[in-house]
């Protein structure tokens, strides 16, 4: 798979829909304008092939940016959380980052990095 899974395993999980609702407010690159908060999105941040020698790459690796927005940060922190509880039953986190701009609409964000391997 040339693009990470991690829409379908957000959307399969029933504590990231307890914080997103259903189906998740979970979003490759930006949300839609005016979307409820709380609500995550994601970018692609780096990846490559598990190369070996002997034959084809058996699985993928991703390094994905996932961005969630409340409207207060104890509402970003929950959807946050439920969403790192999820990733860690498949991958790691690998950062949690500096504070999002929130460019002046007054949400909270809290920014992390993962990483997931996903079997060809």
């Amino acid at each position: 798979m040339m693009v990470p899974l991690i829409q379908a395993v957000m959307q399969g999980s029933a504590g990231v829909r307890a914080q997103l609702g259903n189906p998740v407010r979970f979003f490759y690159g930006t949300a839609p304008l005016n979307t409820p908060m709380p609500y995550g999105v994601w970018d692609i941040v780096g990846g490559s092939p598990e190369n070996l020698l002997s034959e084809a790459p058996p699985a993928d690796g991703w390094r994905v940016r996932i961005t969630v927005w409340g409207g207060t940060l104890t509402q970003a922190n929950a959807a946050a959380m439920a969403i790192r509880d999820e990733v860690e039953r498949r991958g790691s986190i690998e950062s949690y980052n500096p504070t999002p701009d929130d460019d002046d609409t007054g949400a909270f964000g809290i920014s992390f990095d993962v990483r997931l391997l996903e079997l060809r």
